[in-house]
């Protein structure tokens, strides 16, 4: 196996193929890991295969070769199959329990090293307890004092205030309905950029055509003023004699 530190989640290994490193054979896929509970460490996996998967095999860690997209073991066929130990368990499921009595919810994944089979942290899934979000948050495997068959019983201080891994349904409504209303402010404001804008621009046009009309008017009154008036004709009427008048005579 490689000495370069790979780290999986459990879950990720589940109905992943395994391959017989010598033949190219596939033998069946991962079913479950198992663990040492006091080891905290992957001690083999069970392989199912045929009809359903009805038929299942049990390989230990150490025959792990390589763990990519696939899962290579070393398949020794001169050696009978190996039996699970009986203290091998799986942690899935198991609830939590602080050293003060509480329940603080229950294991659902964990991380481990590939490698060693070494876990790193078991993930577990938040029952609300003192406040804290639906999630999945960190266990460290240092905070758990005693496991068993159905539950672990953990430090009370390292679940009070744990580390989220994944973020919870709770934290996922409040960031849409979040967005959400961002989004409805974004849009009122831009609706009413475009009011304010459609009304500055009729204040705008009614002020130019106000202005147009200022400017018409003075000009016709301009042309008024300057149109030369015409001196209306003598009126003579039809029937009307024009006596001449005498001369004036010169003497006095």
């Amino acid at each position: 196996m490689s000495t370069a530190q790979q780290i999986v989640k459990r879950s990720e290994l589940i109905d992943r193929r395994t391959i017989d490193r010598r033949t190219a054979e596939e033998v069946g896929r991962v079913a479950q890991l198992w663990l040492d509970p006091q080891s905290h460490r992957a001690i083999g996996f069970t392989c199912k295969s045929g009809l359903l998967g009805s038929k299942k095999r049990w390989f230990a860690w150490a025959q792990v070769d390589t763990v990519g997209e696939n899962v290579f073991v070393n398949i020794n066929p001169e050696l009978p199959e190996l039996q699970q130990p009986e203290q091998a368990v799986s942690p899935i499921g198991l609830e939590v329990l602080t050293d003060a009595g509480n329940k603080a919810g229950s294991v659902v994944d964990y991380l481990f090293e590939v490698r060693t089979g070494s876990v790193l942290s078991y993930l577990f899934k938040s029952s609300g307890w003192r406040g804290v979000l639906d999630g999945i948050y960190l266990l460290p495997v240092a905070a758990i004092s005693t496991i068993g068959s159905k539950r672990a019983i953990v430090s009370e201080a390292a679940v009070s205030e744990p580390q989220q891994y994944a973020e919870g349904l709770h934290k996922k409504v409040g960031q849409v309905a979040e967005f959400l209303q961002e989004d409805l402010d974004k849009t009122l404001k831009n609706v009413e950029g475009v009011k304010r804008g459609a009304q500055s621009l009729a204040e705008k046009l009614q002020d130019k055509a106000l202005e147009v009309r200022d400017v018409a008017q003075e000009k016709v009154a301009d042309l008024k003023g300057k149109r030369p008036l015409a001196a209306p004709p003598e009126s003579t009427p039809e029937n009307e004699t024009i006596v001449p008048r005498p001369p004036e005579s010169g003497l006095g």
